[in-house]
């Protein structure tokens, strides 16, 4: 029963710590602080399923092969330890020092390879060929052995110690509990992969005892090495607490949580198997099956749990903002309830077509349409909606609780067209349908629940139209926001991770400039030359930089080709809409600034007034301000 429940442990740290490797490794993996952990999770995976590995050997020379390549997690871990320690000095005010003294994280992964290579080549300098019988599973120790623990211990220490400078540099409460947290548990890769029973249990010991001993250090390096993840999880991530959080808990629950539940599964099989007198594979597939639906349910149900302890303060924002996407009425919500309503229009009147208009872009465009899309097609060829919609903005309002008289109506080309406007008269589009005009005039023909049907539908197609303008008019708002919520929360994130070495780079970073977008404004215009490009503080950016010394081209030719990617990194994919407004904004970017063409010509050809030309420009260029932001989160990684 030890065995087994020794076994179903190192399975589930090996779990844990695969699933925490994947997290950091897709979410931080450029930071110094994360590589260095994502190597001492890598040598906690290869100890701990040698381990489940030696358990099933049943040839010597297999398990020898087994114990020896557990050494690569085994040796790896001081370096691991010194690469730890050299990224947190780099946090304070040595980061010069630590830069310097890089050469000896790379002397400390040589010392790792040298003990790997002796192990790996079979020789007995570190470990001994002859291993325990029974139970324990362990090599007997070498000559070098003492020199590894040596090692190990100076490895060990010096992440210790730069954990300490750490705490006592760091300005916010915040930064020092996570590096508390770092410090309570920095030592669960020691003490999971260190070969303590390499010296072979004390006389008079029972592997029984071993046994409980191995379960106990199991237990707490999972505890320990999942906190650890979670408190550097958070370094040099520029994103909120609350973000970080969510994704930290999420990645759990369907990660290790699921993954350790079905493997616990699987190990009680066998007693199933002879309790219920059921074969294994039998109780395996409706185990999975089962699981496999129960699972996400069980998770789907705990997850807000999760979230209401991660968002105390934020609980009513957060909560409607998640249920905002099924209160949002979108595009396909209105083209929707524009078919059904024309449908139902054109059944009360006893027609075949109809279509709705609606404004888009400072141009008109068809949203519905019902019946055969051909004869819609040949009327607006042969009566532009461009000629058709002023006339009909012109036509006075109607009463909203009958059917329009004949005067409401704009007869053309076999059509009757309605003008639809919001509650306070704005002009929202047009509803037609091929009805004869002069049947308008017999009003008794229609009963009067049609009237009033038509009536009703008309109505709703107007709030409707009205709702997504509005709501297009938010989003638009929300966009231009967007930029300066990221730099808000970046410098948030920034000062609760504040050093007073990094408190001095907060001034010059021009990404946390209020006056960006007018920064990048200003670089556009001169894009091709000029004082506001050559004397950009865009100059600053880590960005740019790095392609200045990567390419070996000078700063201005630099600032060229990141803005010039920025702006490529807003282009729409091929499959989206010509008319949306994200194509809109990237014509008007590459037109104006890539290839300076004056403003006149760049309106006309986007068919815009050149009024609405400088508040699209003003758009487009935050959202240039965005991309730079992101580029520079995504080197700073």
């Amino acid at each position: 029963m030890l065995t087994q429940l020794n076994e179903l442990l190192s399975a589930s740290v090996l779990i844990v710590t695969f699933s925490l490797l994947a997290y950091i490794a897709m979410q931080n993996w450029r930071n110094d602080i994360a590589q260095a952990l994502l190597v001492l999770l890598a040598g906690v995976m290869v100890v701990y399923g040698g381990d489940l590995l030696l358990a099933k050997a049943t040839r010597p020379a297999t398990m020898d092969f087994l114990g020896r390549a557990q050494w690569l997690g085994i040796a790896v871990v001081p370096a691991a330890y010194m690469h730890l320690a050299n990224a947190l000095f780099g946090l304070g005010e040595r980061k010069e020092q630590a830069h310097a003294a890089r050469w000896l994280v790379y002397l400390a992964y040589g010392g790792s390879a040298f003990f790997f290579g002796l192990v790996a080549a079979g020789t007995d300098l570190v470990v001994r060929r002859n291993m325990a019988e029974g139970l324990i599973t362990q090599f007997q120790p070498g000559p070098l052995f003492s020199a590894y623990g040596l090692f190990f211990l100076t490895g060990a220490l010096a992440a210790f110690t730069a954990i300490l400078h750490s705490q006592r540099g760091a300005l916010s409460f915040t930064q020092r509990r996570r590096l508390i947290y770092l410090g309570a548990t920095f030592a669960a890769p020691g003490l999971g992969v260190f070969p303590f029973l390499i010296f072979g249990p004390p006389p008079g010991v029972p592997a029984s005892a071993i046994l409980i001993l191995q379960i106990l250090t199991s237990v707490i390096v999972g505890g320990m090495i999942t906190v650890m993840t979670y408190s550097i999880a958070f370094q040099g991530v520029l994103l909120p607490d609350r973000l970080i959080k969510q994704d930290f808990f999420r990645w759990w629950l369907y990660g290790p949580f699921i993954s350790v539940t079905i493997i616990l599964f699987i190990q009680v099989v066998p007693w199933l198997e002879g309790l219920i007198g059921l074969p294994q594979n039998t109780l395996l597939t409706f185990g999975v099956m089962l699981m496999t639906v129960l699972m996400p349910i069980f998770v789907s149900r705990v997850k807000p749990y999760f979230d209401a302890l991660v968002y105390r303060q934020d609980q009513d924002e957060i909560d409607y903002l998640r249920n905002l996407p099924r209160s949002t009425f979108t595009k396909t919500d209105l083209r929707v309830l524009l078919e059904n309503s024309l449908t139902a229009i054109c059944g009360a009147l006893r027609v075949e077509t109809g279509f709705a208009v609606a404004p888009s872009e400072d141009s008109y465009v068809i949203r519905a349409v019902c019946g055969p899309r051909r004869v819609v097609k040949r009327f607006v060829a042969d009566y532009p909606l461009s000629d058709l919609m002023p006339q009909l903005e012109q036509l006075p309002p109607r009463a909203r609780d009958t059917l329009p008289p004949t005067e409401a109506f704009l007869s053309c080309g076999g059509f009757c067209l309605l003008p639809l406007r919001s509650p306070d008269g704005i002009f929202l589009g047009a509803l037609a349908v091929a009805y004869p005009p002069e049947q308008l005039q017999q009003g008794g023909a229609l009963a009067p629940e049609t009237r009033h049907l038509i009536s009703v539908l008309a109505h709703q197609m107007e709030l409707a139209l009205a709702t997504v303008q509005m709501q297009s008019r938010i989003f638009d708002a929300l966009r231009g926001l967007g930029p300066e919520m990221e730099s808000l929360q970046q410098i948030a994130t920034r000062l609760e991770q504040a050093t007073p070495a990094s408190l001095a780079t907060l001034e010059s970073d021009p990404i946390l400039d209020p006056a960006l977008p007018q920064l990048v404004k200003d670089a556009l215009t001169q894009f091709w030359g000029g004082p506001k490009l050559a004397d950009s503080p865009l100059m600053r950016l880590r960005t740019v930089k790095r392609i200045a010394e990567s390419e070996g081209s000078s700063p201005t030719r630099a600032l060229q080709a990141v803005l010039r990617q920025a702006i490529g990194n807003l282009r729409p994919d091929d499959q989206l809409d010509p008319s949306a407004q994200e194509w809109l904004l990237y014509k008007l970017l590459e037109s104006r600034f890539l290839q300076r063409k004056p403003v006149r010509d760049v309106a006309h050809r986007l068919a815009m007034s050149e009024s609405d030309f400088y508040r699209k420009q003003r758009i487009a260029v935050e959202e240039v301000a965005r991309q730079l932001a992101l580029m520079e989160e995504a080197g700073s990684l």
